[in-house]
């Protein structure tokens, strides 16, 4: 049977198992569910296929393995480290969006089923109804980033303050394996048991999180749940230097103080003041909060006030600190609060409106515009490290070095720069961020207001402002590594086999990848993974 005739009876396969109209043909439709955020190369899949179910994904990850083609899972598509994309075009693309239900909210003993599909927003609005919430809740992309996108990258942002990142709220999962086999794991795999407890014997679980998709297809997530706090206030300072900033997120890390504690320099402040915090956006959401009685406000009037304020209250600030304190009780928050202020202004800060921090609260997930393009439409890609406390002010001041010696060639450009900062329990992370004009890609319009998506569309590409910002942003993520730092999102982008110390742990991942998926058909090259390493 040739090539061609192979596909065609494969896509009649998959038309069998998911319908006709979930299985995409088109090749501008398959093209555009093939890119990332990253803008390096990548082929088009042959095939993208939209299972509606666990047992429709698992017969399609079987029908296109026994066909011989790679197969790779695709979340909300906000990945920038090519974590999806295919390295050929003998692939089949499976849009994980389908599977978005939530199937058990255990209240009684914490925790909270979901399909792998589902967004964040949706897991939390749902969840909020039922006064309780996941520990990390999600990345700023939660309205269109998925739940298993999020643990096979290891995300972090929404409550990573106090409770780290994704893969500490995970107890277990349903993962489909490359011959459409379902493996369950943690306390969930013993017969007459639930899924309370992630530690069934060894954590198999860990496994799966922070892999790429590089060992299966994640189906359903077990989940912790947390009552939702009483009370939330929120904070924001304003610092002279980088140094002063991050001196203070490394202390109220050690302290675990806020629920979220994340810093911004000139140029994400700037574009937050010229189009990232509307009045009309902040004066919905916090109206929304204000009639729910949500701690965060006394009335309406405040909130109008605290709305209008936004446009002001990051103009001619250098480095400005945003801060959430949860308690179950106001005089705890309170309590965080105080002593976050202190340790503020005890590191020369000046404290300023909390605007930002209240919108982010009360709509975490209605900004994604403001982090996918600059305010003037500009690409944004970042690179970051994670790191350990004590390295934090020697890779801050690294990362300002490597600005300064490139200031010329970034001019000559027209590169920009920006860098978020926050930490996760106690692990930080620093992530720059390069922006330059150039063609903005279907996906990105798609995801940003009407108003902004007539303006920007059909700017023409700029392949040399392109080729300096990826070279620039490459030797960012070799600095990093330099400084001992390690990567989330790892996907093909972050070298980790040339990261190891030793050859024993690429050994072992070979060996559990060669069990899992002989012929490596799952997400190849994800990890650094390819079939020859299984050779």
């Amino acid at each position: 049977m040739s090539e061609l005739q192979e596909l065609s009876s494969l896509t009649q396969s998959l038309v069998a198992v998911v319908g006709d109209e979930f299985v995409v043909t088109d090749e501008a439709e398959r093209n555009y569910y093939s890119r990332d955020l990253s803008y390096l190369p990548h082929a088009t899949a042959a095939l993208v296929v939209k299972p509606g179910s666990v047992e429709e994904l698992q017969a399609v990850v079987k029908h296109a393995t026994a066909s011989g083609l790679a197969v790779i899972p695709r979340g909300g598509g906000m990945s920038y480290t090519q974590g999806y994309t295919p390295q050929h075009e003998a692939t089949v693309l499976v849009d994980m969006q389908r599977l978005d239900r939530i199937v058990e909210i255990n209240a009684e003993d914490m925790y909270v089923v979901v399909e792998c599909g589902c967004t964040w927003k949706k897991l939390v609005e749902r969840l909020k109804a039922e006064g309780v919430r996941t520990p990390y809740y999600g990345p700023l992309s939660g309205m269109y980033a998925t739940v298993g996108g999020a643990i096979a990258q290891n995300s972090l942002f929404l409550g990573s303050g106090d409770n780290h990142t994704v893969a500490e709220s995970v107890l277990g999962l349903e993962v489909v394996l490359a011959d459409g086999t379902l493996l369950r794991t943690g306390s969930w795999a013993h017969k007459n048991s639930k899924p309370f407890y992630r530690h069934f014997g060894p954590d198999v679980t860990g496994l799966f999180t922070a892999d790429t998709g590089a060992f299966g297809f994640k189906a359903r997530a077990v989940l912790r749940l947390l009552p939702v706090a009483d009370t939330t206030l929120t904070m924001s300072f304003a610092f002279d230097t980088l140094e002063q900033m991050l001196a203070v997120q490394v202390e109220m890390s050690r302290l675990r103080l806020a629920a979220e504690c994340y810093g911004f320099d000139p140029y994400y402040n700037a574009t937050f003041e010229d189009k990232g915090f509307t009045f009309k956006q902040g004066i919905s959401a916090l109206k929304n909060i204000a009639k729910s009685g949500n701690s965060m406000f006394s009335g309406l009037a405040k909130a109008a006030r605290v709305a209008r304020s936004g446009k002001r209250v990051l103009r001619g600030v250098n480095y400005s600190l945003h801060m959430t304190f949860e308690g179950q009780t106001s005089e705890i928050a309170a309590a965080k609060l105080r002593t976050a202020h202190e340790i503020c202004s005890r590191h020369n800060g000046v404290e300023i409106d909390n605007s930002l921090p209240t919108v982010f609260n009360a709509a975490p997930f209605d900004g994604v515009g403001s982090v996918i393009l600059g305010s003037d439409g500009e690409l944004w890609l970042p690179v970051h490290g994670f790191m350990p406390l004590s390295r934090v002010q020697e890779v801050g001041a690294a990362v300002e070095a490597f600005f300064a010696e490139n200031r010329a060639l970034m001019e000559e450009h027209d590169i920009r720069t920006s860098y978020l900062t926050c930490y996760s329990g106690t692990e930080f992370v620093i992530e720059p961020s390069f922006y330059w004009y150039d063609e903005v890609q279907q996906y990105r319009l798609d995801r940003i207001e009407p108003a902004f998506r007539q303006k920007w569309q059909g700017r023409e590409a700029q392949p040399e402002k392109r080729r300096v910002a990826l070279e620039l942003r490459e030797k960012l993520r070799d600095l990093f590594d330099a400084h001992g730092c390690c990567h989330l999102q790892l996907g093909r982008y972050y070298p980790y086999r040339q990261m190891m110390n030793n050859d024993a742990l690429w050994h072992l991942l070979k060996g559990v990848k060669g069990y899992l998926d002989p012929a490596g058909l799952v997400n190849p090259g994800s990890l650094g993974l390819d079939k020859e390493d299984l050779a």
